[in-house]
């Protein structure tokens, strides 16, 4: 895609009126807003639409979606061009929506010509963060998967963004929202049709030590894993561990691990610091999850630490159990792997949306073919 050349100061302070008087707007309107059915209108700033409570990602696989809930997020658009533009869902980590997510990623995306969606999965349920207040253990995920999906199903609607380009990054918590997110079993439940899908996934520094996932599936597009060396919140080894599972099994998936760099690496000014908080950093359990909505099996789990074979929930849930705890841990800003890592979502995105727009092209010419073929064998392997 071509980026949009704007004047760098001209168009932050721009973006940054813009983006106070969304939030203004946002503050006055919650609670009075009717929720979204459709973006056919191309309606901007605070969106409110209707998710559910999936009750644990067994119930939303299985279509028991739980009942309606209303939540709502906030779309930016960058200066529009002619054409249809990508967008990136943004699902954010346990501090809730934060400055961060504006400044760090959110301008830069608009800079380069994406819409940009940050959806709240927390305030609407009455809940501004849950780091810090000894729920990390006991907040259901499953609601920040599907509200991700949810998202994505309505965006498709807006008449300004292109349907086919439509990515999804979250951190942390939002990152293990992202990794079940983009297996197609999730999302069917709630957008009823193979078509509505995501172009790509980045999910960063997301936890990786329970892992829940049906080896008969494929990711239906590439995914970017972002990683941080010392993270002790969300370790990097297992996840990595598990990228080189999945690309084992032929998914389009590759990582970075940013040297020396912590856990929320990515925020504005955090200094370095030690806490302690609920973390599954000392699990190893694997399980199996249904393949689609009328397969009814459970399991089996697998301890990876104790090498045993998990056949039953209650099974499960006690490994779990076990191994989950409140421990120290540290954060840290570390300035160039925060700026690294923005560029290497840009990048994948820039990539990946390229990709799709010459498969959208049909031609028959043979040198033309093989030109894309060898396009998106790059961008499968990641050459």
């Amino acid at each position: 895609m071509q980026r949009l050349i704007i004047d760098k100061d001209i168009w932050s302070v721009a973006m940054l009126r813009r983006m106070a008087q969304v939030m203004a707007l946002a503050v006055s309107s919650v609670g009075n807003a009717v929720p979204l059915a459709d973006l056919s209108g191309g309606q901007t700033g605070r969106i409110e639409f209707m998710a559910s409570n999936p009750p644990h990602r067994w119930a939303l696989i299985r279509g028991e979606l739980g009942p309606r809930q209303a939540i709502y997020g906030d779309l930016l658009l960058p200066p529009t061009p002619n054409a249809k533009i990508p967008a990136v869902v943004m699902s954010h980590g346990s501090d809730g929506i934060t400055e961060g997510m504006r400044e760090v990623w959110a301008k830069p995306f608009l800079a380069a010509g994406y819409a940009v969606f940050m959806v709240d999965s927390f305030s609407p349920r009455d809940s501004a963060k849950i780091a810090g207040t000894g729920a990390q253990l006991t907040w259901n995920t499953t609601v920040n998967i599907s509200d991700a999906i949810y998202a994505l199903k309505l965006l498709t609607s807006h008449p300004k963004i292109d349907a086919s380009r439509i990515f999804h990054l979250g951190w942390s918590r939002g990152g293990s929202a992202v990794t079940g997110a983009m297996w197609p079993n999730y999302r069917f439940p709630i957008t009823q049709a193979e078509s509505i899908k995501w172009a790509g996934s980045i999910p960063v520094y997301p936890g990786c030590n329970l892992r829940y996932r049906n080896p008969t599936l494929k990711v239906s597009a590439p995914v970017l894993y972002l990683f941080a060396e010392k993270d002790d919140m969300t370790p990097a080894e297992p996840c990595v561990e598990e990228v080189n599972l999945l690309a084992a099994e032929g998914n389009a998936v590759q990582y970075k691990v940013y040297p020396g760099a912590y856990h929320v690496f990515d925020r504005l000014n955090q200094a370095r610091q030690s806490f302690r908080e609920g973390t599954y950093a000392r699990c190893a359990v694997d399980v199996v999850m249904p393949s689609h909505v009328s397969d009814r099996k459970w399991g089996p789990a697998f301890n990876r630490a104790t090498k045993t074979t998990l056949e039953t929930p209650p099974e499960w849930e006690a490994a779990v159990k076990d191994c989950a705890g409140t421990f120290w841990i540290t954060s840290a800003t570390d300035v160039k792997a925060r700026e690294q890592a923005v560029k290497d979502a840009l990048e994948f995105m820039d990539r990946t949306s390229r990709a799709l727009a010459q498969e959208s092209k049909p031609t028959t010419d043979k040198a033309e073919i093989d030109k894309r073929a060898e396009e998106i064998l790059r961008l499968v392997n990641f050459k």
